[in-house]
């Protein structure tokens, strides 16, 4: 792997961390104007309710997983085993599942709808740029891989795991601390619910 390689991951990192913010920012902004018009007390939101608690759970926790295999090693090699024999992109699978979990959360299909729309667009984008990263670094290993591993989709007849792995500490509590920002989602938007009931914010919206 050459230096232009080396420093290519770390730059796709910065920038998916600053236009996710750029995105957060209005996205949060409508949802502290805006409402779900389900009663609280109805079947279908509790139904979502717990739906979405079950999806950020998995997500946290899938998160993990994958991290105690690549956590320190994705800028230097080429992951192939565990959650990476079977889907190429399993942290990315694992953040979806979040961000429809938080779709969840707020109650409503309409920013279920934006959340999922929004997270397939950009990460579409996204893989691109980091399998031709991954291409230009690897070569003939990683056109060998992505061709037998698909690229959202898990197919679990691939499953390949050593008997042991080497697991970083650091890198797994990192993606822990990232990962448990998804569990925020239930608590911010329980006071903006709070906010919304004691006329502390408008509601401008009501959406289903």
């Amino acid at each position: 792997m050459n230096a232009t390689s080396q420093n290519a991951r770390p730059q796709l990192l910065k920038a998916r961390v600053r236009h996710t913010w750029i995105a957060s920012v209005p996205l949060l902004a409508a949802i502290l104007v805006s409402e779900s018009s389900w009663s609280d007390d109805s079947a279908l939101n509790a139904l979502y309710r717990w739906a979405a608690y079950f999806a950020l759970m998995i997500c946290v926790l899938g998160r993990g997983w994958c991290s105690a295999y690549i956590g320190g090693r994705k800028n230097y090699e080429l992951l192939t085993i565990g959650p990476y024999s079977v889907v190429r992109n399993p942290l990315y699978v694992f953040s979806f599942i979040g961000v429809v979990g938080i779709g969840l959360a707020t109650g409503t299909v309409t920013f279920l709808v934006i959340l999922t729309l929004l997270f397939a667009a950009y990460y579409r984008v996204v893989v691109k740029r980091e399998e031709a990263y991954l291409a230009a670094a690897f070569g003939e290993k990683f056109a060998a891989y992505a061709a037998r591993v698909p690229r959202w989709i898990p197919n679990f007849e691939l499953w390949t795991e050593p008997g042991e792995i080497s697991v970083k500490p650091r890198y797994l509590a990192l993606t822990l601390r990232d990962s448990s920002a998804f569990l925020l989602a239930f608590p911010l938007l329980a006071l903006v619910h709070y906010a919304h009931a004691s006329g502390a914010l408008p509601v401008l919206l009501r959406l289903p």
